[in-house]
């Protein structure tokens, strides 16, 4: 468990400590808290209160991680569409398959450049599909491996017309499989947005109820 956290707090550009500090800070500003509203008022309910939602505020802050991360994954793949877009254009120009990719460099992010300069400097010792596979696995969606193979047999094959046009053909399968998940994705924000009002309605029900027991139990107290 630990171990995985690392990993994704590191894989989001972030220092582990320092998240971990933080984590401890907020979590001590609670325990304080909790102390001091008991020392004043003596009520269990508002310290049960208090932690509950603390551990909310753990939850989000844990969560957060996963949330950028699956934003950093989202941007990669985006900008891998858009690298081998750049690549499809240079390899239709009589540019062979190295040219091609030392090309799309100038056109893509500091992340971007460092794993197609890794992937250049693969091909040069390794003639395999190994370097394409591997570069291939840094991205989530499942096509870019075959569209990485189909780039290694231009490779193999030379970049000949029909290796291009098989290229193509699974790079189009891309692009659609990207605009059907923006679809979907427009379709999920707009759904989430429809159900606030609710959500809120709820909300504002729960703290209702549970000003009205706080204000019977004060009279039952008096009484």
């Amino acid at each position: 468990m630990k171990n995985r956290l690392r990993q994704k707090i590191e894989y989001c550009g972030l220092d582990y400590k320092s998240e971990i500090k933080k984590l401890i800070f907020i979590n001590l500003l609670f325990s304080v808290l909790t102390a001091i509203v008991y020392l004043l008022t003596r009520e269990h309910n508002y310290c049960i209160y208090l932690i509950l939602f603390d551990l909310i505020v753990d939850y989000l802050f844990l969560s957060n991680y996963g949330a950028k991360a699956k934003a950093i994954d989202e941007e990669r793949e985006n900008e891998f569409v858009t690298a081998i877009s750049y690549f499809e254009i240079f390899i239709e120009n009589r540019n062979n398959v190295y040219q091609s990719f030392n090309k799309v460099i100038q056109y893509t992010s500091e992340w971007m450049k460092e794993a197609i300069s890794s992937l250049l400097v693969d091909i040069d010792k390794d003639k395999s599909v190994q370097p394409f596979v591997n570069f291939a696995k840094k991205f989530k969606i499942k096509i870019a491996t075959n569209i990485m193979l189909s780039i290694y047999s231009m490779v193999d094959q030379g970049e000949s017309f029909e290796q291009i046009k098989q290229f193509q053909l699974i790079f189009n399968e891309l692009l659609k499989s990207k605009q059907l998940e923006n679809v979907e994705k427009k379709k999920r924000s707009l759904s989430i947005l429809a159900s606030l009002p609710l959500v809120g309605a709820a909300l504002i029900t729960i703290l209702l109820t549970i000003g009205v027991i706080s204000i019977i139990g004060d009279l039952v107290n008096v009484i």
